[in-house]
């Protein structure tokens, strides 16, 4: 699609370009997660190359008040290749309409920019996105059916787990990948939304950890990542209960540090995990072992609602979060692509 900007009033909806770093920074800093914690997620100096880093290319539009020369507004979708039905495929994931706080409520051109976006990624075989559990307002008005808008088909629930510094319950190995590629092909590839490159920046600078039987073979395994150069979070206050609980030291208790306000939270985050036969005695031990060695104060792990492996780290000391999964159908599609097992990854969204 040639689409270069458009005019609707004072406003401009155009494609970025990288002198928007600085627009787009501002638009990211006035925002947070609403809730018990606030929480602020941001990408960095240069936010283009942070979505262009979680994929293999990303369609990105902004909008702009040309009246204050300021960008207002930005939305987008990141491309890259993840399996469907076992089969790698071109998928977009969109990253969700993000508006300066100072303009919330004001831009009457969203549909437009919907079927923009829509033409953008005509191409790519399905197209999903996540919406916070707590973003209820934003819920209520994507999921009611809109003329010229997409369908948002809801697929189910998808929970993201912070994990604290772990122990050393078990020897593990480091950066040993023999026998991963094997099981991209037996295990992963079965997992609609498994991203088939491993090799995607967005993933962080990562590690290989693995535990393997005395034949050789991978027991449980995982990628750990550091973020910081394309992503990270930022605590910005507590409100209710957290804000008792996070002057508790609930590390000695095997739980998360809870960030003080204005701190940018160091966290690793996990990928791929494998666990042989979904053992939740192993998956406790291994993801905790692991956790210890990375020397990340807190990890970052997330499942659908069908990954069996939810069940057991949802019994370790966790603070989580959920998220509501959609396929986004566009031009009266009702044919879903997404279905079945999800191996969609937290370090990607």
């Amino acid at each position: 699609m040639n689409f270069q900007s458009e005019q609707h009033g004072k406003y401009i909806l155009r494609l970025a370009k990288s002198s928007d770093n600085n627009g787009i920074r501002s638009i990211f800093e006035s925002g947070s997660f609403a809730g018990g914690m606030n929480i602020r997620f941001l990408r960095g100096a240069q936010p283009l190359s942070s979505f262009e880093a979680d994929g293999d290319r990303a369609h990105i539009l902004v909008a702009e008040d040309t009246r204050e020369n300021r960008l207002i507004a930005v939305g987008g979708a990141v491309v890259r290749t993840e399996y469907l039905s076992s089969v790698p495929k071109k998928c977009a994931y969109l990253t969700g309409l993000k508006v300066h706080h100072d303009y919330r409520g004001r831009l009457s051109f969203i549909q437009h920019a919907y079927g923009v976006m829509g033409e953008l990624v005509a191409d790519c075989a399905a197209t999903y996105t996540t919406i916070l559990d707590g973003n209820t307002a934003v819920i209520r008005m994507l999921e009611k059916r809109r003329k010229n808008m997409p369908e948002y088909r809801y697929l189910g629930h998808y929970t993201t787990f912070c994990l604290g510094r772990g122990k050393r319950l078990m020897q593990v190995e480091k950066n040993q990948t023999e026998g991963f590629e094997d099981l991209m092909k037996t295990h992963f590839s079965r997992k609609d939304l498994s991203p088939c490159r491993r090799e995607y920046r967005g993933f962080g600078k990562k590690e290989f950890y693995s535990v393997r039987d005395k034949d050789g073979r991978i027991m449980a395994c995982c990628f750990i990542g550091d973020q910081s150069a394309t992503k990270h979070y930022k605590m910005c206050s507590y409100g209710g209960v957290y804000k008792l609980v996070s002057h508790l030291p609930t590390a000695l208790l095997g739980y998360p540090r809870f960030p003080k306000s204005g701190e940018i939270i160091r966290n690793g985050v996990v990928s791929y995990l494998y666990v042989r036969d979904n053992d939740p005695a192993l998956c406790r031990r291994f993801l905790l072992s692991a956790a210890y060695e990375s020397g990340f104060p807190m990890l970052l792990w997330g499942g659908f609602d069908s990954e069996p492996l939810c069940d057991a780290v949802n019994k370790l000391k966790t603070v989580k979060y959920g998220s509501r999964l959609y396929e986004v159908l566009w031009n009266g599609d009702t044919s879903g692509k997404i279905g079945g097992s999800i191996g969609m990854e937290a370090a990607l969204l």
